[in-house]
């Protein structure tokens, strides 16, 4: 297309600027790379500022906006002109009926937000937009095409001009789109790697959690500066003051923003003592600055009686647990465990709370930009490039942190780069508002016989179909039927308002007779005709609503997605094969094996609440051992909303749900937060209680031995635990023999012949103690190795299944090796020692003694000559380096199983401390295998005492 406009980013800027460009007489290109437009602005919670709209004035609301241009020339153009381009903007679009004024922090007493009396203002808005523009798209291709998945990968120039840009579309074929380019992409709050740019401008905020997701990660900012674009303000981060603690996800890095309108609602911040620290409708950096010096947990509270005027947020904050009702101050003060006199500001009726925390929000810095063309490093304006949104610097960052103020730099910026880009290009044909674009549509020319067609005509004809996306020629043969199930194309037909369908949780509903009933108004249903709306029906609606509603609504089928993907025919009555799984591996097409099912989790990454990176590290491959160690049974129906079932997987490549044992006695849920201990000591206090719940349950009950053994993984956790205390022990006393010397190591060994009256029938060779870690050992072999028989023998060695089987078998080796050196060595030599009394040496500790006492105290007994049977088997160096090798892998072993352990159910670790616990058990794992080699390696380099040997004692 001449003239065009490329449009990288479908937010509410990058929108905007496309509208001003289309009514300007441009033809306008929009590449997302997400699936669809919307971006972080379809989720705003708060509004609009708007100072001096029409709204207030009809409203009897005076405002000038004097306080917001006190900031500068910048500002004043902002306040003045920004108000008049949102204004222009809710016209255009058809949303202002739908807006309601609204007090929100930063702006005094004065209601200048711009806000709705239902659903979050930003998807209002943003969707209504979304619709025209599809409006336009379909009427007048020829002047606006939405490529939605189109990843952006570099900006293209001739010399210094900026020519158009290149992306990669959902089949990662590349395309070249020509005309000028505005950087609409949004700030960078959402990345934080360590490869980031908020790393390297704001490594001190990395640890914040943040209010954008993933797609607002810099990509842009990138872009432009990859053809020499300059930035400003990069380390300028506004903070959030309301992002909210949803109970269950309190590790989440994503925390959803709650609409300040609470707060100008009547709401109130407490601190952790319940004291009101700060005023609730100050600007976001006063009420950060002091949360960061307050005490949390931070709440949000607001009293019923004051929560009319926002009813449907805090009905809708409650319906997802993200605020709790409490009927009175006294019931949060026994939750919060303080005195109710320190909630005494709250009233006494019921009240609404959430807790909140301080969250990155948007981003000052971005490419340098004056009246929306974007300057280079040498302070030229770069031809043919513009930015707007949080893409681009921020010329009035003290008023950018008031609420309602990035909405309105959205809008203000992206028009502004629109014209910009408009004012450039010169188009010929006149200037149209948006409503006329779309109105102005020309019947499409009739489809042309494929006998009639062109060379070119017919390629792209059949590519088309193919692709699934042309319609049948005239006179052409119908397709055969597709698979059951409204295919995509066929609900892509039904997409007006005269005849409307949607997909809500994998039905296909029309929705015709609701559009003039909806609560939310038509535009909120009209961007999602002809598509699948239940991401966003789930973040507005109460479950229910659907059956609540049928009267409007008309259920029309199961939604497919027409012919099914073709597999291997050798294999396909059994099922796909494993490499069609391999084959949806990246975040856009994302599938994984669970329990020999192929399940589409593409929807499920963004939302998942372990995060992203768990689910992606097994696209295309079966992650059903990591989820049966982390889900408990259940949780893939309960989650079905966000999952789609393709098929079962053929042969032996997906596991079963059968090969694994029923747990009669379920543990609960991992406790969520930090359980009420925060902090290292709070991870200490869990995992010590762990380990003596476990050791208790390993002494009374396994739950695995009854007529068979089962792989209930339950076994293998309990007696990990209890070998791993003996390991500490064990190795505790191999190193003070080390320190203390030939007595204490002698007398360790001689301990244990003591107490082997304690084995019972077994006492000829070994102590009770000894026989119970013989049992716990058998369990733990026993159950992994059925556990690996079940689970792993189905995998390569190259999909690391084999770690744990390979480094365990290796250890169980090296241990009948060790105990043939040692504990069961033929030939021991005797010597003379004293021992304590009463089988410890209570007073010696204090001077590393445990089992050996001073000469002359105690009990005079001969004992085997462990001291030197080590010196003479760890002077061999060729010993030395096989038991340094077999301890590594011991090592290995234990930090493996660690890993896996820690977060399962019946460890019982709070979600807070699971990581903090992963590394206390890597530190441990390491340290014994620190002093197991410090023993054997000390006992190579040094010199061994000559001890005087004495016969062995008689039977």
């Amino acid at each position: 297309m001449a003239n065009t406009v490329v449009v990288v980013g479908g937010g509410l800027a990058g929108l905007t600027a496309a509208a001003e460009a289309l009514e300007k007489g441009c033809n306008v290109v929009i590449l997302d790379k997400k699936s669809n437009l919307g971006g972080q602005s379809s989720k705003a919670t708060c509004g609009i500022a708007a100072p001096g709209c029409s709204l207030q004035q009809a409203d009897g609301v005076q405002d000038t906006g004097s306080d917001l241009v006190a900031e500068g020339p910048d500002a004043k153009a902002l306040v003045t002109t920004g108000t008049k381009d949102v204004e222009w903007l809710v016209d255009a679009v058809g949303v202002k009926s739908e807006l309601a004024l609204r007090l929100t922090p930063g702006h005094g007493k004065v209601r200048r937000t711009l806000g709705t009396n239902e659903h979050f203002p930003g998807s209002v808005i943003t969707y209504a937009i979304i619709h025209q523009m599809e409006e336009i798209a379909k009427a007048k291709p020829d002047r606006l095409q939405i490529q939605a998945g189109a990843n952006v990968t570099k900006i293209t120039t001739s010399g210094a001009k900026v020519t158009g840009v290149e992306y990669a579309d959902e089949s990662g074929n590349v395309q070249t789109v020509l005309g000028v380019v505005i950087i609409a992409t949004g700030g960078f709050a959402g990345d934080s790697s360590p490869s980031s740019l908020l790393a390297k401008v704001a490594p001190q905020r990395l640890a914040l959690p943040s209010t954008s997701d993933e797609r607002n990660n810099g990509d842009g900012i990138r872009l432009g500066t990859a053809v020499g674009a300059a930035t400003d303000k990069m380390g300028e981060i506004t903070l959030s003051a309301t992002a909210a603690v949803i109970p269950g996800f309190e590790t989440d890095k994503f925390k959803m923003v709650m609409s300040e309108a609470i707060c100008g609602a009547g709401g109130k911040m407490i601190d952790a003592a319940g004291a009101v620290f700060v005023d609730a409708l100050a600007s976001s950096q006063v009420r950060t600055d002091a949360m960061q010096k307050g005490k949390a947990p931070f709440r949000l509270v607001l009293p019923e009686s004051a929560s009319e005027s926002v009813k449907w947020l805090t009905n809708f904050y409650v319906s997802r647990k993200i605020m709790k009702s409490y009927s009175s101050a006294a019931q949060l003060a026994q939750e919060m465990r303080v005195p109710v006199g320190n909630l005494k500001d709250l009233g006494t009726g019921a009240l609404l709370v959430a807790v909140i925390t301080p969250a990155l929000y948007s981003c000052c810095g971005g490419l340098s930009a004056k009246a929306g063309r974007v300057i280079s490093t040498k302070g030229a304006v770069i031809e043919g490039l513009y930015a707007a949104g949080e893409a681009c610097a921020v010329p009035y960052p003290k008023i950018f942190k008031l609420s309602g103020i990035p909405m309105l730099h959205c809008v203000y910026s992206g028009r502004m780069a629109g014209a910009a880009a408009a004012a450039a290009l010169k188009p010929t044909q006149g200037a149209m508002s948006l409503s006329k674009i779309a109105s102005a549509a020309e019947p499409k020319a009739e489809a042309k016989k494929p006998e009639d067609m062109t060379k070119d005509e017919l390629i792209k004809y059949v590519k088309d179909l193919e692709a699934g996306g042309a319609a049948p020629a005239q006179g052409a043969a119908a397709a055969p039927p597709a698979d059951p199930g409204i295919s995509e194309a066929e609900l892509a037909k039904h997409t007006s308002k005269t005849d409307g369908w949607v997909v809500l949780f994998g039905e296909v509903y029309d929705v015709t007779k609701w559009l003039p009933v909806h609560p939310g108004g038509e535009q909120a249903i009209m961007a999602f005709l002809g598509k699948d709306a239940t991401e966003e029906w789930k973040m507005i609606h109460k479950p229910g609503t659907i059956e609540k509603n049928m009267q409007f609504l008309t259920k029309k089928g199961k939604f497919g997605a027409g012919p099914a993907p073709v597999v291997n025919q050798a294999s396909a009555a059994d099922g796909m094969p494993v490499s069609d799984v391999a084959k949806h591996n990246t975040k856009q097409d994302a599938w994984i094996i669970l329990f020999g099912e192929a399940i589409d989790v593409t929807k499920w990454i963004p939302i998942h609440p372990g995060g992203e990176a768990a689910i992606i590290s097994y696209l295309g491959k079966d992650a059903t051992e990591e989820w049966k160690m982390i889900h408990k049974p259940g949780t893939i129906e309960k989650n079905m909303q966000h999952l789609k079932k393709m098929g079962r997987v053929a042969g032996d490549s997906g596991q079963t749900q059968e090969a694994v044992a029923v747990d009669p006695d379920p543990d609960p849920d991992p406790i969520p937060g930090t359980g009420g201990i925060p902090g290292i000591f709070g991870a200490v206090v869990f995992l010590l209680k762990t380990i003596l719940l476990m050791v208790a349950k390993t002494v009374l009950f396994t739950g695995n031995f009854k007529f068979t053994i089962d792989n209930n993984r339950k076994g293998t956790i309990r007696s990990a635990i209890m070998l791993l205390l003996f390991t500490v022990v064990h190795v505790g006393g191999n190193f003070l023999g080390m320190l203390v010397g030939p007595d204490e190591a002698n007398g360790e060994g001689y301990f244990f012949d003591r107490v082997r009256w304690t084995g019972g029938p077994f006492s000829d060779y070994a102590s009770g103690l000894e026989v119970y870690v013989a049992l716990a050992l058998v369990l733990h072999v026993s159950v992994a190795l059925k556990r690996s028989w079940d689970i792993s023998m189905n995998y390569t060695l190259g999909t690391g299944r084999w770690n744990m089987l390979l480094s365990g078998l290796t250890v169980l080796v090296f241990l009948t090796k060790h105990l043939a050196d040692l504990r069961f060595y033929p030939h021991f030599k005797y010597v003379e020692i004293w021992v304590p009394k009463y089988y410890v040496a209570f007073p010696g500790m204090l001077y590393g003694r445990v089992f050996a006492e001073l000469p002359g105290d105690g009990i005079k007994v001969k004992a085997r000559d462990l001291y030197t049977r080590e010196a003479e088997l760890f002077s061999d160096i060729n010993t030395n380096l096989l038991y340094t090798a077999c301890i590594l892998v011991f090592v290995s072993h234990m930090c493996l199983g660690w890993k896996k352990l820690v977060p399962a159910d019946a460890m019982q670790i709070p979600k807070d401390h699971v990581t903090k616990v992963t590394y206390m058990g890597w530190i441990l794992a390491i340290s014994i295998g620190s002093a197991y080699l410090s023993v054997l390696w000390y006992a190579y380099f040094s010199t061994p005492l000559q001890l005087e040997h004495v016969p062995p004692p008689t039977a």
